[in-house]
């Protein structure tokens, strides 16, 4: 699906593809169907003592495709249709069986049912749902999220004449040992051969009443635990998040009390435009950002990719990770945190280090229109391909009369270059790369002498962002 693809438009191109998306499935299979998808999210479990096999963050987000949704019929023995795409798959992060996403259809709904080793949550982002819990049914506006503990019953319900935008996560109340790191299961996946039988099955692990709660008796309000709306109004502000730019909004919407699992918490968060959340990591908690609206942009320690609605951003523990709001408008998003070990929750902010490489270069006049012209159109796009870069400036010397004007000392050199890099180690990485070598050789011909200084910024008073929006001059 299209990055700037909105839920609306999801349904209008579910649409389009009629009957293929239309055929009834085993609910059943259909759910191991898609909790075995793990391969969509491109991220698998620790096998045995292997070392984890590095995927690029890009390759890690889930994003949402309607190409991907299978057609639930009567799932968990409810009424209508109920069309489902695994974002995440079991593997993601720590404990995670599965994160589902895709429409609930008119006058459809999810059948009364338990799981007995798995925490649930169903998440309606738009519309009004009749949520039931443990047999008690109350109809609650959305946006909401209604978590159901393990050893409880549950199940939805649309009774309106429009789809709702759904989203499912589900934790396992015992991580498997090899998403641990101490090596395979007793038994391998895959199908049993035929006449054998699982000593280890729980039947009872997921258990329909074969009730679709259509039509169900409704309480005047929720007798049962859910987020309350994920609406502005009940955020509150805060400024410099992380270490982050301006103000954002958040609230804690669920704690660790709600889960028999390690799942932690679930957060509303809000980034209006221009805003961020800092660099920031936590040693004993995974987390998966999902984009409910808006556009931003991620960065996952050296890597940066942009997200948008319907995007399942894993983070895991350890990972220095950060948001920014990209779009007009702002980015809004779900937290899913999983703790490694149950309510043990840390967070640690991770300031912005900062080196800038002073250049000082003798130009002749006859070639300083092309000097300037290499720095936009080759030293930039070079720098750019080096992590760490963050920013850079070319200046010119005031002319000699405005120069001794304000008392400055006479100088060869006219032109200053500054260079921005996170770490002096990113820029030695930078120095002895191929596309820094092509562009400092062109830059070097282009100037009659040249000299340099390193400094490390200990100091910094700036009433806006330092490196603010790149400058048109530079852009392509």
């Amino acid at each position: 699906m299209k990055k700037n693809e909105a839920f609306s438009d999801f349904l209008v191109r579910l649409k389009k593809l009629g009957i293929s998306l239309t055929i009834p499935v085993s609910t059943t299979l259909l759910i191991w169907i898609l909790g075995s998808l793990i391969t969509i999210c491109g991220q698998t479990g620790n096998s045995g003592q292997e070392k984890p096999q590095v995927i690029p963050l890009a390759d890690r987000i889930g994003h949402t495709d309607q190409s991907k949704a299978f057609a639930g019929k009567n799932v968990h023995q409810g009424t209508g249709t109920l069309y489902m795409q695994t974002l995440l798959g079991r593997g993601a992060i720590t404990g995670l069986n599965f994160m589902h996403h895709g429409p609930l259809m008119p006058k459809s709904s999810i059948g009364h049912h338990f799981h007995t080793n798995s925490d649930e949550m169903f998440l309606i982002l738009d519309g009004d749902c009749e949520f039931t819990v443990n047999g008690q049914t109350a109809l609650i506006e959305g946006p909401v999220g209604v978590p159901c503990r393990s050893g409880n019953s549950h199940a939805v319900y649309n009774p309106s004449d429009k789809p709702v935008d759904w989203v499912n996560f589900n934790v396992a109340i015992a991580i498997p040992v090899e998403a641990a790191g101490y090596g395979p299961p007793a038994q391998g996946g895959g199908f049993m051969r035929r006449g054998a039988y699982n000593y280890s099955a729980d039947p009872t692990g997921l258990f329909e009443t074969s009730d679709d709660r259509s039509g169900a008796i409704l309480e005047k309000k929720p007798t049962f635990i859910h987020t309350r709306q994920l609406t502005k109004d009940l955020l509150r502000p805060v400024v410099n998040m992380n270490g982050g730019r301006d103000t954002v909004f958040y609230r804690r919407a669920l704690g660790p009390g709600a889960f028999a699992s390690n799942w932690a918490f679930v957060d509303h968060l809000l980034i209006p435009a221009g805003s961020s959340v800092g660099r920031h990591y936590h040693s004993g908690v995974d987390e998966v950002y999902f984009v409910i609206k808006g556009k931003g942009r991620v960065r996952v320690n050296d890597e940066f990719a942009d997200i948008a609605y319907g995007d399942a951003v894993p983070v895991r523990a350890g990972e220095i990770h950060s948001f920014e709001s990209t779009a007009p408008d702002r980015l809004e998003m779900v937290v899913y945190g999983v703790a490694l070990e149950k309510g043990k929750l840390d967070v640690t902010d991770v300031p912005l280090t900062e080196m800038k490489l002073q250049m000082f270069f003798e130009v002749e006049p006859d070639k300083a229109r092309a000097f300037e012209k290499n720095y936009t159109d080759v030293y930039v796009p070079a720098l750019r391909q080096q992590v760490g870069y963050l920013g850079s400036s070319l200046m010119r010397r005031f002319p000699d009369d405005i120069s001794k004007k304000i008392g400055s000392p006479d100088s060869k050199f006219n032109y200053e270059m500054e260079l921005i890099f996170d770490t002096e180690e990113h820029r030695q990485l930078w120095v002895k790369a191929d596309v820094h070598i092509a562009a400092w050789a062109k830059t070097a011909a282009l100037s009659k002498s040249y000299q340099w200084f390193g400094y490390d910024v200990v100091g910094m008073d700036q009433v806006s962002d330092p490196l603010g929006k790149r400058s048109l001059t530079t852009e392509k």
